[in-house]
């Protein structure tokens, strides 16, 4: 081969040698800013999507009480501040007076709530039901279980109380405390004293018992009615639907309406027939509105020669 064609092979060669070199060392161009950006906008759908199909973090436990338990069925009546130790916890079942019920001035009437000892620790004797703050209306100060209540049962706290002599609206409320002094659930009652609006809740104030002698002598064996009165107090005008019972399982005993065309009282009456000595008593169950038992009214037989 002549000379010259080697050199030019050689040349051309040589070439191709740094041509590969720097193919070698710098890489391959890298992508411009255009072409970064919108990847960067590509991986930040992706995360965004990601994170949507994520399901929700569950919610934290809430211990409170409310209307929305189970029990509940009103308003959010129980509120317990300790319970972080789960040894005190109530939970709030039913009540009676609905809060907004009206009553006139110096109206007496009878709240109950029934709770649930919500907690792992029985409540004893000494744990107590005690006010708190708003109007007390005449209502005790503090008062004792009567029983102990394991964990599981329920337990109803009532308590008299009394309508204001000034027109307006009216809370009290009471708090469970425990032995050593925690606080469980507060509850409250709520009235309006006066007219109220026309859409004020139509309740049962109150029921009084009365019986000429509450001893009663009889001879025995026999067969001698017994007759109690009871006079209903109502706000306002509606039907009250009520039954009695008795300490002889009230036979024959059935549900009745009492219609109040208005505000005020009514008297009904409940005979039993009685036949040896020992204690008796009578009670009225007022269904509606109230929901509600209204004391019992006691007495005793004794037999004569």
């Amino acid at each position: 081969m002549p000379s010259h064609r080697k050199k030019l092979l050689l040349s051309v060669v040589l070439l191709l040698i740094l041509a590969m070199a720097c193919e070698i060392s710098l890489g391959p161009k890298g992508p411009s800013d255009e072409e970064i950006s919108v990847q960067l906008t590509l991986q930040s759908i992706q995360q965004t999507q990601t994170a949507a199909a994520q399901p929700p973090a569950p919610p934290a436990d809430d211990d409170s009480s409310d209307a929305s338990d189970d029990d509940s069925g009103d308003d959010d009546q129980s509120s317990d501040e300790d319970d972080d130790d789960d040894c005190y916890m109530s939970r709030f079942v039913s009540e009676t007076i609905a809060d907004g019920t009206v009553y006139q001035k110096g109206d007496t009437f009878t709240k109950t709530w029934t709770v649930r000892n919500a907690g792992t620790c029985t409540w004893n004797t000494d744990y107590r039901f005690m006010f708190e703050e708003g109007d007390q209306m005449d209502g005790p100060s503090s008062m004792k279980l009567t029983k102990s209540v394991d964990p599981g049962e329920t337990y109803t706290f009532s308590i008299d109380l009394t309508a204001p002599d000034t027109d307006g609206d009216y809370t009290g409320v009471w708090r469970i405390k425990s032995d050593d002094g925690y606080n469980l659930g507060k509850y409250w009652v709520k009235i309006t004293v006066g007219a109220g609006s026309p859409s004020g809740v139509f309740a049962v104030t109150s029921v009084s018992y009365y019986m000429p002698h509450t001893t009663i002598d009889i001879t025995c064996p026999g067969n001698v009615p017994v007759s109690i009165s009871a006079e209903i107090t109502v706000n306002k005008a509606g039907l009250v639907s009520l039954k009695w019972n008795d300490s002889q399982g009230c036979p024959g005993c059935a549900t009745k309406s009492v219609n109040f065309t208005e505000a005020g009282k009514k008297i009904i009456q409940h005979t039993m027939t009685v036949g040896a000595a020992g204690d008796y008593w009578a009670q009225i169950y007022i269904d509606e509105p109230n929901h509600q038992w209204f004391g019992k009214k006691e007495f005793k037989v004794n037999c004569t020669p």
